[in-house]
């Protein structure tokens, strides 16, 4: 009787541990479980900086056309449109380096400054391109670092495909803006202002809407929000 009893005690005392080990386990399984949920959650939160540089500005009017238009003209009334078609991306947040016909001196490396000092994401400088011989034609994009480079190819691809200029390729270069830069950095070369036909195509306001929806869908694209 006494040894029955003392099993049943036991048997009793074992399953009251078990139940107390599997009910822990559970709590500390299931709170890893919303843990990481909570991180997934977080990361499908973030919100990329994205800066849009202007080239030029000011007294530096960059490139002129075979009827007069200013490269700084072009390269900002572009960029606004980027960034108001980037602008309607919720996990996006954009900026502009100058966003008014301001001159911004390269010798303070202003642009790339500003976009490292707000830890961006992604950094586009725009440009139109001049020549001396007005046949010359085409698209090109320049990055620097090799971090730049897949960044610079989807977007290069993007903006030929949509202004259906000659593909002058992707390309690197010491330029300031991609080579001083803490981010995956392009400078875009829409066209060749000293191009007669390009620079009709690049003043269109249509064209230059076709123009910074690629752009944009190249940004989308790059960050897998497409």
């Amino acid at each position: 009787m006494i040894r029955s009893t003392k099993h049943k005690m036991n048997f009793f005392g074992s399953l009251f541990l078990l139940i107390i080990i599997s009910v822990l386990w559970y709590a500390i399984l299931h709170g890893n479980l919303i843990q990481g949920k909570e991180q997934e959650h977080s990361s499908d939160d973030k919100v990329y900086t994205v800066v849009i540089d202007p080239g030029h500005g000011g007294k530096d009017v960059g490139a002129t056309g075979v009827n007069g238009l200013y490269e700084k003209d072009f390269t900002l009334s572009l960029s606004r449109k980027i960034k108001d078609i980037l602008g309607k991306e919720k996990k996006i947040k954009v900026y502009m380096t100058r966003d008014e016909d301001t001159f911004l001196s390269s010798e303070d490396k202003y642009r790339p400054k500003y976009a490292n000092e707000l830890k961006a994401d992604l950094f586009i400088s725009i440009h139109g391109n001049t020549y001396e011989d007005p046949e010359v034609s085409g698209t090109e994009a320049y990055y620097y670092h090799a971090g730049s480079k897949s960044f610079a190819e989807i977007l290069h691809e993007k903006v030929v495909t949509a202004t259906g200029f000659h593909d002058r390729g992707v390309k690197k270069n010491d330029f300031f803006v991609v080579k001083y830069t803490d981010m995956p950095s392009v400078l875009l070369e829409i066209g060749y202002l000293t191009n007669p036909e390009e620079e009709q195509r690049m003043i269109d306001d249509k064209s230059q809407d076709s123009t910074a929806q690629a752009i944009c869908d190249g940004v989308n694209e790059y960050l897998g929000l497409d």
